[in-house]
């Protein structure tokens, strides 16, 4: 096979049902792409499995072994290091790939350069009825991570920042420090809403206290590397207008990518502005509350406890410098939050 535009790389450890039933789904919906599969030291049903799928598909198909069970990431980037074609997809073996999951991610990669890592709409296999419609309110948003599901990474990406940290758990914290490397790197992470994979939880191994000594251990070295996050919430003053709210985007993105929350609140008639610019959908990490329609100053503050409430450090801060918000005392001045958010890495 010559130049494959997709290797689809599967690290598997037992599970032959499953994994059967992945490889299947990903032949039927992934034209011409290429199987990348790294048998972790599976048992002799899987391992059996695995050999008739890479012999059915020829040269369509690399099988790598492992003698013992070398981990997820390990095995995940061992198949990685293999990938030769633009792009590089990983697919969990318990995932599920639907009609029409790749197309959407791939035109979205060659829309957008500044694109490394694109994650598909994924959806909980127990759930899958009451998930039919997802949430996400466009169709593309930045967010923080990709997902061992199912994700698609380009070869442009891999080969400037490598694999994953092996160091890490193989779970969240290792994804969130890939996406920021790749940040780092001029790469964004994005969610794309068109084609759909269906997942199962990972059931984890090991006992409960090593895990979650593994657990602190990769939380201390990620905020070794990138630091802790924090909280904002951004009071729009009533007649701001979407120019003013443009200029400042760019500030609350880059905050956003470096793993801080924002939530901006926001008058009726400017949410609707933000909506129409698509500005509601920008990245997971920004949250726009709007304002009723007739607000009053009491509810105005309740809204504004709410939101600190669910995150107690939440650090309140001026949309424009000099004009006060009901409630709020001493807000973080919009010059001091810039010059917070600009310190950092």
């Amino acid at each position: 096979m010559n130049n494959p535009a997709l290797d689809i790389i599967v690290p598997v450890w037992n599970r032959p049902i499953e994994t059967r039933n992945c490889l299947v789904s990903l032949l039927n919906y992934s034209p011409n792409a290429r199987f990348i599969m790294v048998d972790n030291g599976s048992d002799r049903e899987t391992e059996r499995l695995l050999q008739e799928f890479a012999e059915g598909l020829d040269d369509r198909a690399l099988l790598l072994r492992n003698d013992v069970n070398q981990g997820e990431v390990k095995a995940l980037n061992r198949g990685l290091e293999k990938g030769s074609a633009e792009y590089l997809a990983v697919v969990r073996n318990t995932s599920l790939a639907s009609a029409g999951w790749l197309e959407p991610l791939l035109e979205f990669a060659r829309q957008r350069p500044d694109a490394g890592l694109i994650v598909p709409r994924l959806v909980n296999a127990a759930h899958a009825k009451s998930e039919a419609h997802g949430s996400q309110s466009g169709p593309y948003r930045e967010v923080c991570h990709g997902s061992f599901a199912a994700m698609l990474i380009k070869k442009e990406l891999y080969d400037a920042i490598g694999g994953f940290d092996e160091q890490m758990d193989g779970g969240l914290w290792c994804l969130k420090d890939y996406s920021r490397r790749a940040c780092r790197a001029g790469f964004l992470t994005f969610s794309v809403s068109g084609g759909t994979v269906y997942f199962v939880e990972e059931v984890t191994l090991g006992s409960v206290v090593r895990r979650e000594e593994m657990m602190q251990r990769t939380i201390s070295q990620f905020r070794e590397s990138w630091g802790g996050a924090a909280a904002y919430c951004m009071i729009m003053p009533k007649g701001a207008d979407l120019a003013v709210v443009g200029q400042k985007i760019e500030l609350l993105l880059k905050g956003a990518r470096q793993g801080n929350f924002f939530s901006i609140v926001v008058h009726s008639a400017l949410y609707k502005e933000m909506v129409k610019a698509g500005y509601v959908s920008l990245h997971e990490n920004i949250r726009i509350e709007p304002l009723p329609l007739f607000c009053t100053a009491a509810r105005a503050r309740k809204i504004l406890a709410r939101i600190v409430s669910e995150r107690p450090d939440t650090v309140v801060v001026a949309g424009i410098d000099g004009i006060t918000f009901a409630g709020v005392e001493s807000p973080l001045t919009f010059a001091e939050f810039e010059d917070r958010i600009r310190r950092l890495q």
